[in-house]
């Protein structure tokens, strides 16, 4: 998960509702992005921490969220990563 600062000195303010340094730009996977949907789902009104979805790879996110959003993400990926199993094959019939 890639995440960039939104604001830039050089660029101007296109959300003028926005400012400059009102979030962090999330770059990630589509299944990550979907994770990262549903942890803000699960909030109340006033804790949600997505700005804006942008396209099924980007999101604006508030900038205090992205330290529990990447803590979420980081334990969600280890609770999804499968070691090797050992032996397999080994009762298989190949006669």
């Amino acid at each position: 998960m890639a995440k960039k600062n939104s604001s830039n000195g050089h660029e101007k303010n296109k959300n003028k509702d926005l400012p400059p340094s009102a979030g962090i730009l999330l770059s990630c996977d589509v299944p990550t992005k979907q994770y990262i949907c549903y942890l803000n789902r699960l909030k109340t009104v006033d804790k949600k921490f997505i700005i804006q979805d942008l396209d099924a790879t980007h999101l604006l996110v508030k900038a205090k969220a992205t330290e529990e959003i990447q803590r979420k993400v980081n334990a969600w990926m280890d609770e999804n990563v499968f070691s090797s199993v050992e032996r397999v094959g080994e009762d298989l019939d190949l006669t």
